[in-house]
């Protein structure tokens, strides 16, 4: 989520692991990326597939899965626990 994905990522963005096992049950998630590797029209099609909203990404934030984030802010680790709201999203290179 507001990643950069470079261009070697494969349009179709996900493969398959061995034929067509877990299709049915995975769940995969992209929200506001960037980059060339980024676009999500020829992503591939399967049930598992979500497209967040705004609210729905906001729980799969850092601040929310990781139990608290303190231990990840004394690491020095950049990190943002929310949402980035803004046309500018940072760049930790």
């Amino acid at each position: 989520m507001q990643s950069n994905i470079g261009g070697f990522v494969a349009p179709e963005g996900w493969s398959e692991w061995q034929g067509n096992f877990a299709l049915d049950t995975l769940y995969y998630a992209e929200y506001q990326n960037r980059g060339p590797g980024s676009d999500m029209k020829n992503r591939v099609k399967w049930r598992g597939i979500q497209h967040f909203t705004p609210q729905m990404a906001e729980s799969w934030t850092g601040g929310r899965i990781y139990g608290g984030d303190e231990w990840i802010r004394i690491s020095g680790t950049p990190y943002v626990p929310t949402m980035i709201y803004s046309n500018k999203l940072y760049d930790f290179s």
